[in-house]
């Protein structure tokens, strides 16, 4: 959890975001529209964020799980 949300909340989110970047990129692909491009890259951007942001809080947990185990080996000795 990141917060009050779970990892597959702020993955959902992320897929919604790409997803709608997706549709809005498609709807301005002819037109010259520059800030609205860069609005959608800055969408697509915090997408990948919100999906590396998942990945290392995993690998956090992953880790601190590891060294509770291990804490918890070392202190039956």
């Amino acid at each position: 959890m990141i917060d009050k949300l779970t990892y597959d909340e702020i993955l959902n989110v992320s897929i919604e975001l790409k997803e709608n970047a997706s549709i809005i990129s498609m709807l301005i692909q002819d037109k010259n529209i520059q800030e609205l491009q860069d609005f959608v890259a800055t969408v697509e951007g915090y997408s990948k964020y919100l999906e590396t942001i998942v990945e290392i809080n995993k690998d956090a947990d992953k880790a601190l799980q590891e060294l509770k185990n291990q804490s918890k080996g070392t202190s039956n000795l």
